[in-house]
């Protein structure tokens, strides 16, 4: 026992992450464990590559990646299972999931429970949104609390969303740790950037209710009125788009994009705007938080969930209240006709990116828990 316990120790770890959602974050993710372990990741074709190009992802070190076709109907009918066995053929010490209410990961999770194998669960919402988003009817519950039961321990971004996690899983005997959700949709290195216009604003992603796009164009409508100089792009798709386009049509400064952005087009935005709104009316971690702060971009952010936890006022970016138009008005008129204030968020947010939500960092702390939980010595 104690020449295996040996063997075992001076092998790598071998971690196989299985991600039909979050694909840029498991990639990035992926490519900084790299750096200390064996890594498998398993992707969703479907996913794969549809808002950020992975191959233009710096990768010091390789790992392997497979990319699948994952459906309840159609070639998924092969490709779900070829997942499962991806995963388990490569003998991983450890697998780590995305928490999303879908049946491929509460599926492979099931199976895995009958192993020794521990598993780590992402939850990127402890909590369902107020209006819109993941697990918000009976049978999305139903898959978070198959996936939270199998897990060993859970990762959350942030101290307010693992208190929303014990509150809403008391049951769960697992460990807890957190684990910030790093930068999304990084320029590549040799690209040339591209300077922020003077007043755009911009407000980007899945547009539910609870991203608050009303808020935002209530406040829009007093910047007009102030005169204070500004084009705000909108740019996603989601029912919002449908239920506000109409008022958003009459807005001479608002420019709404209702269709997909490729990654090149949505490089550009993040870049060009000299500020990224997110008034969320209620919130746990946030891909475009990360994905403005990876863009060197200072953001105007409800104070709200998980978003105090990487947004720190007058720092790298401006909190006001959820729902509050006056105050959303007043914080981005600050941002617009500032300089010194804009240049102070601008490093701030460059920092913010650079130390907290660095990946390589993420991996690191990562990598020490899953050393520990596969019962591995340093």
């Amino acid at each position: 026992m104690h020449g295996t316990k040996a063997i075992y120790q001076k092998r790598r770890l071998r971690v196989a992450i299985y991600a039909p959602h979050f694909s840029e974050y498991s990639y990035r993710l992926a490519a900084g464990l790299a750096r200390h372990c064996d890594v498998r990741l398993v992707l969703n074709r479907k996913d794969a590559n549809q808002q950020w190009e992975l191959s233009a992802i710096p990768t010091p070190l390789p790992f392997d990646t497979r990319i699948r076709d994952l459906s309840l109907r159609g070639a998924g009918a092969i490709g779900l299972p070829n997942s499962f066995r991806d995963v388990i053929a490569f003998r991983p010490d450890i697998v780590h999931c995305h928490e999303c209410p879908e049946y491929y990961t509460a599926a492979l999770m099931d199976l895995l429970r009958i192993s020794s194998i521990p598993q780590v669960l992402t939850v990127h919402d402890a909590i369902p949104h107020s209006e819109g988003g993941s697990g918000t009817n009976q049978s999305e519950e139903r898959l978070r609390g198959r996936m939270r039961s199998a897990a060993a321990h859970v990762t959350l971004h942030g101290a307010s969303c693992i208190a929303d996690f014990r509150s809403a899983s008391p049951q769960f005997k697992g460990s807890v740790t957190s684990s910030m959700h790093g930068v999304l949709m990084v320029p590549p290195a040799n690209a040339a950037p591209i300077d922020p216009i003077a007043g755009r604003i911009l407000f980007f992603g899945r547009m539910w209710a609870y991203k608050g796009l009303d808020v935002f164009l209530d406040a829009v409508d007093m910047l007009a009125k102030r005169g204070v100089p500004h084009h705000a792009v909108v740019a996603g798709r989601g029912p919002e788009m449908t239920r506000l386009g109409a008022r958003m049509g009459a807005m001479p400064t608002i420019e709404a994009i209702n269709a997909y952005i490729s990654p090149a087009d949505t490089s550009i935005m993040f870049q060009s705007a000299a500020v990224v709104a997110l008034p969320y009316k209620d919130a746990t971690q946030s891909g475009v938080l990360a994905s403005a702060f990876g863009n060197q971009r200072p953001v105007v952010a409800s104070a709200t969930g998980g978003i105090p936890d990487v947004v720190a006022d007058g720092v790298n970016g401006l909190l006001v209240p959820p729902g509050d138009a006056t105050a959303l008005a007043d914080a981005l008129e600050r941002v617009l006709t500032s300089r010194s204030l804009a240049a102070t968020l601008h490093d701030g947010a460059r920092q913010t990116a650079t130390v907290a939500l660095n990946w390589d960092r993420i991996a690191d702390e990562l990598f020490s828990t899953y050393r520990g939980l596969a019962g591995v010595a340093a």
